[in-house]
C-alpha cells in the first residue's frame, strides 16, 4: 500500500469509546461508625394506688394512647362512700364550729359586763379552737377520700404505645400488685452510643472555642439490621459529662424523630457521625484511578473531546471512590471505562454514565 494511503487509513480510524463522568465530591473526613441502642425517652409503668377490684380495661393492647386517656378504672364504690362519709364529717364539724362561735361570741359580751369570769371565756375560746381544727381535720379526710375515689380512673400519664398488660376485667390489684401495664414513647426516640475518649479529645481539639464541642455540626445517621439507612437524620442532645474508666468511652445520646416507629426501644442501630464542617473534596471511582512510578492519574475529558492526563493525589477512600486533594476540581468531567484504549492528547468518543452510579457528581 502507498504511504500516502496507509497514512490516510490511519487518520481516518474512530476515535475510542469511553464511559465519562463529572467528578463529584464529599467531605474531606471519613464518617466516624459506632454501635448505639434505641432507647425511650419517656417510659412509665402503670400501677393502682388503691386497693380494688378491676371494673374497666380500656385499650387495646399494643396500641398508641395519649395524655390523659383512660385506661383502667377501679371499682369506685367503697371509694365513694367513703367520700359521702367524710363529706358528712365535715358538716358535723362545720356545725360544731358554728356552735362554739357562738358559744364564744356571747362569753365574750359577758365578759365584757363582768357578768362572765376569765375562765369561763377561756373555756369558750378553747372550745371554738377544738370545733376549728375539727374542721380542718375533717375537710382534709374529705380531700384524701375524693383523691383516692379520683385513684379507682387510671390515665395515661404520656403519649405513647401501651403494651402488655397481665391483669383482666376482675382481678384484685393496688400498689402491692406490680405493674398493670408499660408505655412508652417511640416518637421521637433517643439512640445512645459511646466514643472513645481518644475521639473526643480528636473532636474538642478542632473547635475554635476552648474545647467546647458545637453539637450542630455533626450530621448523624443510622443504618438498621437489615442494612438499610433510617430516613431521618438525628441531633446530639448532650455528651456525658466523665469517662467509663472501666471502657475508657463517654456515652453520646442524640435524638431522632420516630413518626412511623420504625425505631424501637433496645433495638441496636449502626450509628454515622460526620463533621459537616469538614473540608470538601472532589471524589472519583477507584477504577478511573491508575498508577505508574510517577504516582496516581486519571484521564481528564477536553471541551474537544480530547483526553488529558492529570496526576491526583488521593486522600480517604469512600466506599468505592478516592478524594482527591490534589489534582483535579469537582465537576470536571473523567473517564471512568475504555482506559486501556487511550492515551494522553488523544480524541475519544465520550459517553456519560449514570449519574446515581457511585462516584457520580453531588
Amino acid at each position: 500500500m502507498p504511504p500516502a494511503a496507509a497514512q490516510q487509513s490511519t487518520t481516518t480510524q474512530p476515535a475510542p469509546s469511553v464511559v465519562v463522568r463529572k467528578a463529584g465530591s464529599a467531605p474531606s473526613t471519613a464518617p466516624l461508625q459506632f454501635n448505639g441502642q434505641v432507647e425511650a425517652i419517656e417510659a412509665v409503668d402503670i400501677q393502682a394506688r388503691i386497693t380494688g377490684f378491676l371494673k374497666v380495661k380500656s385499650f387495646e393492647q399494643g396500641s398508641a394512647v395519649k395524655t390523659g386517656d383512660l385506661l383502667f378504672e377501679i371499682e369506685p364504690d367503697q371509694m365513694r362512700a367513703a367520700e359521702t362519709s367524710a363529706e358528712a364529717q365535715v358538716a358535723r364539724a362545720q356545725a360544731a364550729q358554728n356552735a362554739a362561735r357562738q358559744t364564744l361570741t356571747r362569753t365574750r359580751t359577758l365578759a365584757n359586763r363582768n357578768t362572765a369570769s376569765q375562765a369561763s371565756l377561756d373555756d369558750a375560746q378553747a372550745a371554738f379552737d377544738i370545733a376549728s381544727a375539727d374542721v380542718q381535720s375533717a375537710e382534709a379526710a374529705l380531700n384524701t377520700a375524693r383523691l383516692n375515689l379520683s385513684y379507682t380512673q387510671i390515665r395515661s400519664p404520656i403519649n405513647g404505645t401501651i403494651g402488655r398488660s397481665l391483669f383482666t376485667v376482675g382481678n384484685l390489684v393496688g400498689p402491692s400488685a406490680g405493674s398493670l401495664a408499660r408505655i412508652v414513647q417511640l416518637d421521637p426516640v433517643r439512640v445512645v452510643f459511646s466514643i472513645t475518649d481518644r475521639t473526643l479529645i480528636a473532636i474538642r481539639q478542632k473547635e475554635a472555642r476552648g474545647g467546647t464541642v458545637d453539637l450542630n455540626r455533626f450530621q448523624l445517621t443510622l443504618t438498621l439490621a437489615n442494612g438499610k439507612q433510617y430516613g431521618s437524620k438525628g441531633n446530639i442532645q448532650f455528651i456525658d459529662n466523665e469517662v467509663n474508666p472501666q471502657t475508657g468511652t463517654i456515652a453520646v445520646r442524640a435524638l431522632f424523630a420516630n413518626p412511623d416507629h420504625i425505631l424501637v426501644p433496645g433495638q441496636t442501630v449502626a450509628v454515622s457521625l460526620l463533621d459537616e464542617t469538614a473540608k470538601t473534596l472532589p471524589i472519583v471511582p477507584m477504577a478511573s484511578v491508575l498508577q505508574d512510578r510517577e504516582g496516581k492519574f486519571v484521564f481528564v475529558l477536553n471541551d474537544n473531546n480530547t483526553v488529558t492526563r492529570r496526576q491526583i493525589v488521593t486522600g480517604i477512600r469512600i466506599g468505592n471512590d478516592w478524594s482527591v486533594k490534589d489534582g483535579i476540581s469537582a465537576g470536571e468531567t473523567i473517564v471512568i471505562e475504555g482506559l486501556q484504549r487511550i492515551a494522553d492528547g488523544q480524541s475519544v468518543s465520550p459517553q456519560e454514565s449514570s449519574p446515581d452510579e457511585p462516584g457520580a457528581a453531588q
